[in-house]
């Protein structure tokens, strides 16, 4: 193992050493079981099948999947600026991107069990309560699958990870552990409710209908909601798709991951030199 690839693992165990020694973590993984399988339960899904369920569960996992993911990244980098142990990390070797990458792929594989977890055991839910003909694997248009239910947690991990990257990210600036908090808080709602705001205001302004799937894959929720109805819930009714670009969608699940994990390294790799900039210029402003 390289000295890189070295500096990264050392960061990842420590990161998630740090995510076990929270409990509160646990009580929201909890927390989100709780309120997926009541929804199961009470909204029917469970004895109907697995498109249903997700049918149940797609508005709910909009709002409590970033929710969960913002309180997993919203200190991932800030808690190590503001005690001070990110310039004792930095004495490693290890670089801005290897220590960011290590912080995120930890953050990542506590997102995977905090709510693939619950989701997995809402799909074993509906696994044994539902209807005979729901264990047929589907091959063809019309039945439903557990591995359409497979399809939709795959597509809820990458859609919290864009959420994970751009809290860290927007942690980097923040000061206090308020400021950090309403910084996170400012991602969610931008997210969750950006991208639909911009899209009826098209609507209002005279933009065309056909051309919406375009814009909504823009966001992360929208990306998410299009590759859940093309791949998960339509095909459960026929081939016909159009729903969403699947190409756009997942790339803008990767582009939001990507673009906050990039802003993160800049933060951290530039933060230090801009805090110089800065005292030159107030010494020069005081003589």
């Amino acid at each position: 193992m390289n000295r890189r690839l070295g500096g990264v693992w050392v960061v990842f165990r420590r990161e998630l050493a740090t995510v076990r020694r929270t409990p509160g973590y646990a009580v929201l993984a909890v927390g989100l079981l709780v309120v997926l399988g009541g929804l199961v339960a009470v909204g029917g899904g469970g004895a109907t099948g697995f498109v249903p369920a997700v049918v149940d569960l797609l508005l709910p996992t909009e709002v409590l999947v970033p929710l969960l993911a913002v309180v997993l990244g919203y200190r991932a980098l800030f808690a190590d600026a503001a005690s001070g142990e990110l310039g004792v990390i930095r004495t490693y070797p290890v670089s801005a991107a290897g220590y960011v990458v290590g912080v995120l792929l930890a953050r990542t594989a506590a997102l995977v069990v905090l709510v693939g977890g619950p989701f997995a055991l809402v799909g074993a839910y509906v696994w044994l309560t539902a209807a005979p003909d729901t264990g047929i694997f589907a091959t063809h248009s019309g039945v439903d699958s557990p591995v359409l239910f497979l399809r939709f947690l795959a597509l809820v991990v990458p859609f919290g990870a864009a959420y994970l990257s751009l809290s860290a990210a927007v942690s980097t600036i923040a000061t206090t552990r308020r400021s950090a908090f309403a910084l996170g808080l400012l991602a969610l709602l931008a997210g969750v409710l950006g991208g639909d705001l911009a899209v009826l205001r098209s609507l209002s302004a005279g933009a065309s209908p056909s051309g919406i799937a375009g814009s909504l894959a823009l966001s992360p929720n929208g990306a998410f909601r299009g590759l859940v109805f093309e791949h998960v819930i339509g095909v459960s009714f026929g081939p016909e798709g159009g729903f969403v670009d699947t190409g756009r969608a997942v790339a803008s699940l990767v582009g939001w991951t990507v673009v906050g994990g990039v802003a993160a390294v800049a933060a951290i790799a530039l933060g230090p030199r801009v805090d110089v900039a800065v005292e030159h210029l107030r010494a020069r402003l005081d003589r």
